[in-house]
């Protein structure tokens, strides 16, 4: 189900305050500076994607603002990738600024205050991601926020053209479709950023880049059951409580943040309905898990479900769309949607 907004279904003089809203409420709460409140045009599209939004912007130039007060106001927290199709972007962030011509893109952080400026007409596809889901596969974003990533570079560009191919989609495939291939866009967009992470760490700052290839090496590994602390320390020439150390910086362990991957991978194959007639002990086998009873005591402690009931709650949701993965007509409707 895709939500739209158009400015063209209010009058001229409130349009300023029509746009406020829309863009907080799709987002989080923000200032909007309109550059010619009476002339301005804005069209929005939000679609819901799996675990993540993709929303398509196509408006007049503005600038917009997040500055403290509206963060202390709001307790969701995201990072935005901005990917532009058209016009020119400024976003800063955390004293730096990424300029976007098309084609190109960049991250940042709604936890901190940020401004996006556009000097003229714009089209632009907005990836909203809840912040756990990134930062689970890449650590320290916090150095690769307003950062533009060029089209000139195939990793990059592959990048923005999946994200881009995925609003095509809208509405032709099922929830659990929908999560399997935001997944994969998430691990390509962490590979990405941690491609270009390897260039941005402070000087004196080599522990923030172990850490970003031991977690590049967690998730190639996550299969392997016999993928241990030592099996890191050894390939990385660093002792285990060093990496420990590392990783108490996140407030967490090796061995939990290898845990929380594991179990989030069995639990999108749980929902993946291509999987439907798969075991549940063969996909956590598949994951890296070689005890049935602990698999499951772990991922109950974690999604507060059983692995069956997970899987069923899944089906549940998804027999309840039609077959061409869109709501009911009959069920409750947005505020104006296509």
């Amino acid at each position: 189900m895709s939500t739209l907004f158009d400015t063209d279904c209010v009058r001229p003089r409130e349009r300023h305050d029509y746009w406020q809203e829309v863009v907080c409420n799709t987002f989080v709460h923000l200032d909007c500076k309109l550059a010619s409140p009476e002339h301005f045009t804005g069209r929005l599209q939000a679609h819901p994607f799996g675990d993540v939004s993709l929303v398509d912007i196509r408006a007049s130039s503005q600038r917009v603002t997040r500055h403290r007060g509206n963060i202390a106001h709001c307790d969701d927290e995201f990072f935005l990738v901005n990917l532009a199709s058209r016009g020119r972007a400024q976003v800063v962030q955390e004293g730096r600024e990424a300029v976007l011509n098309e084609g190109d893109f960049t991250i940042y952080d709604t936890s901190q205050p940020y401004v996006l400026q556009f000097d003229g007409a714009f089209q632009q596809t907005v990836v909203q991601i809840p912040r756990k889901l990134l930062s689970c596969r890449l650590s320290n974003i916090e150095y690769l926020t307003a950062l533009a990533m060029s089209r000139n570079n195939p990793l990059d560009k592959l990048v923005f053209e999946y994200f881009s191919g995925l609003m095509s989609l809208n509405g032709t495939l099922n929830p659990a479709q929908q999560t399997r291939l935001a997944d994969q866009g998430l691990d390509l967009l962490a590979m990405a950023l941690s491609e270009r992470g390897k260039g941005q760490v402070p000087k004196g700052s080599k522990r923030t880049a172990l850490l970003f290839r031991i977690k590049d090496y967690i998730q190639q590994n996550l299969g392997n059951s016999d993928f241990c602390l030592a099996q890191v320390s050894k390939n990385f020439g660093v002792s285990a409580r060093y990496i420990n150390c590392l990783f108490q910086e996140e407030q967490t362990s090796f061995g939990r943040h290898l845990l929380a991957a594991r179990l989030q991978r069995c639990a999108n194959s749980l929902r993946d309905t291509a999987l439907s007639q798969a075991r549940i002990s063969d996909i956590a086998y598949r994951w890296g898990f070689s005890d049935m009873a602990y698999f499951s005591r772990v991922f109950k402690a974690r999604f507060g479900h059983s692995a069956r009931d997970f899987r069923q709650e899944g089906a549940a949701d998804a027999s309840s769309l039609r077959d061409d993965g869109r709501p009911s007509p009959y069920a409750p409707s947005s505020r104006t949607q296509q």
